[in-house]
């Protein structure tokens, strides 16, 4: 495992996405001062350094160490996302198999492209740093499996999906079918599938979510029930003072009376 200190985000050198010719490419032999990680999106890179040879294919990731002896192992075919960076690796916030499978192709092409914005606008800045330091937890908590691991399965992968969108859509008051709906599933199998999976239903968890943040912003802001009760996709205040009630046992109010 690879650890990083990831209290601060890391510090992005370089980063871009790398096609192959056709034939006859094989990567360069150089040292590495960074760590490097590549993201191989189509065929199969080849690549090592002084200890090991990787071979590292479409829908996996590998993070190389800073290396006196990086090199091409094999003449290959492929297409990657890759990134040179610094962090310091204790005392360790994340861990990380130096190469794995990544879940999401989508979600890891959204965030490259999203970085390679910011590093138009700023090269190295603050928002590259910590796209690349999001980066690294989306293949941590998504991904981050060994190579000859089997891949989430398909039901956990759909629930962490629902996590997402339920998290995306925290302060609108979202209802089961409307996730079921994004997804393409129908609520009942969708709910189904969530609570065998997860332990609970889908629509507690979304009231939890709901509650948890109610919590929060009673705990720490200065806005009113009111305020909250609309912020949190309420149609009226007293609506959701019965909301809240109902999973706490106390009012809003009685709440926020209690933190001080």
């Amino acid at each position: 495992m690879i650890h990083f200190n990831l209290e601060k985000p890391v510090r992005l050198a370089f980063a871009g996405e790398f096609n192959s010719p056709e034939r006859g490419w094989k990567h360069l032999t150089r040292e590495l001062t960074d760590y490097e990680l590549m993201i191989v999106t189509e065929g199969e890179l080849r690549i090592g350094d002084e200890n090991q040879d990787y071979s590292v294919r479409a829908g996996e990731y590998l993070i190389m160490s800073p290396t006196r002896f990086q090199h091409g192992t094999e003449e290959c075919k492929c297409r990657f996302f890759w990134m040179h960076f610094s962090a310091p690796d204790f005392p360790a916030s994340l861990s990380l198999s130096p190469q794995g499978k990544f879940m999401d192709g989508k979600r890891i092409s959204e965030l490259m492209q999203t970085l390679f914005l910011a590093e138009s606008e700023q090269r190295g800045g603050l928002r590259s740093c910590y796209l690349v330091t999001e980066l690294l937890f989306e293949l941590a908590g998504r991904g981050g499996l060994k190579a000859d691991e089997t891949p989430l399965g398909a039901a956990q992968a759909l629930c962490e999906r629902v996590k997402a969108l339920a998290a995306s859509r925290r302060f609108t008051g979202v209802q089961v079918k409307e996730i079921a709906d994004e997804l393409g599933y129908h609520e009942k199998y969708l709910s189904a599938v969530f609570r065998k999976t997860e332990g609970i239903t889908l629509k507690s968890y979304l009231s939890k979510r709901r509650t948890a943040e109610a919590r929060h912003l009673l705990s720490e802001t200065d806005f009113t029930v009111a305020e909250i009760a609309y912020f949190l996709g309420f149609d009226d205040p007293h609506n959701f003072s019965r909301f809240f009630k109902h999973e706490e046992g106390i009012t809003p109010s009685e709440f926020r009376d209690k933190r001080d």
